[in-house]
């Protein structure tokens, strides 16, 4: 608001000094008779006042209102970490009102073609499963026609694209939660490492399958963390999932858990696609998707995985770091911080 009451007021004084350089100027070429000069000299600060007096008023209103859209617009900017795309740092009120009404134009702009293709993919990956679902049910419904391996075969299709429905449809649910503040955390202290072996055993029937090498390293002595068994558990089969699903057949995916500084470093390497490097810092954005390449061509999902992961993350007050090069891999740490169980028995 200062800024702008200072342009303002340094406009107005520019202003009235012309004013006085012309009357002085029309003095002295005897344009103007004494009387005449002071009749204008006097009238001129009469209305320069008046000007300046009902101006400030005004002037601070519109400022203070300016101010207050500013500090909106700025909330709004960064409630999910949102960087300003121009400069807003300089200016006045005014010029930094300017920059963020345009920032956030950019962001409704980007939310609504986010949102666009959130409910393209959603549609895609809930029609392939209930297409298959209904496909086989029409099949069985011959009865008689079909022999029992058939029958089989498709409840076994059945069971397993109904689990993908579930799968999908927590998937959102969390990710609602995770949005509206409301995701739900049992916190204890647990053997993050237990967690983590019930995770990997998931993936190594998975490994033979699609003819992928799966590695892991995991230390023998028991670790401790003061988090939620289940939802840390989540975070560990979304990181190995997403590698599994961008590393083609032959492939390896690693995993290597260690500790460091009084954290616990869960690490996942695989030699997938990758992604490039503009757009890591984007993949844990809600909704985000990487852009389709040559070199990443499966973009299957809703682009909240990562997002979920980073919000279950945060709330373990843990960190989560990505590098990847297109061709080459990815790797995926998240960082925990360890309970010291010593110093936890002993306070006991």
């Amino acid at each position: 608001m200062r800024n702008f009451l200072k342009n303002w007021y340094i406009g107005s004084s520019i202003i009235s000094a012309i004013f006085l350089t012309i009357l002085i100027f029309l003095r002295i070429l005897g344009f103007l008779q004494y009387h005449e000069f002071l009749i204008f000299l006097a009238g001129g600060s009469f209305s320069s006042a008046l000007f300046f007096v009902f101006g400030f008023l005004f002037n601070k209103r519109i400022s203070e209102r300016i101010s207050r859209l500013n500090d909106v617009l700025e909330s709004y900017l960064n409630s999910d970490g949102k960087e300003l795309y121009s400069n807003s740092s300089s200016g006045d009120e005014f010029e930094r009102l300017c920059a963020k009404v345009e920032n956030a134009l950019f962001e409704l702009k980007s939310s609504e073609r986010l949102r666009n293709d959130f409910v393209s993919s959603m549609s895609h990956e809930l029609r392939t499963p209930l297409t298959a679902i209904k496909g086989w049910a029409e099949t069985m419904k011959v009865g008689e026609l079909i022999d029992f391996s058939t029958v089989r075969k498709g409840l076994e299709v059945i069971s397993k694209e109904a689990s993908r429905l579930s799968h999908i449809v927590d998937e959102i649910l969390d990710f609602s939660s995770a949005t509206n503040g409301n995701l739900v955390f049992n916190m204890e202290v647990i053997d993050i490492l237990a967690e983590i072996e019930d995770s990997i055993c998931l993936f190594k029937e998975r490994a033979s399958v699609e003819k992928k090498i799966f590695n892991y390293i995991i230390p023998k002595s028991p670790l401790y963390v003061y988090g939620d068994a289940s939802r840390l558990k989540q975070v560990f089969i979304n990181l190995v999932d997403n590698s599994f699903k961008y590393t083609d057949s032959g492939g390896t995916i690693e995993i290597n858990v260690s500790e460091e500084n009084g954290k616990l470093i869960f690490k996942v390497s695989d030699t997938g696609c990758g992604i490039d490097k503009s757009e890591i810092p984007k993949v844990t954005q809600k909704f985000y998707k990487p852009k389709k390449t040559d070199y990443n061509r499966n973009t299957s999902g809703f682009g909240i995985g990562l997002a979920i992961v980073k919000e279950i993350t945060d709330a373990h007050k843990g960190s989560i770091q990505i590098s990847s090069e297109p061709k080459i891999g990815t790797v995926v740490k998240v960082f925990l911080n360890l309970v010291d169980m010593d110093k936890e028995n002993s306070l006991t």
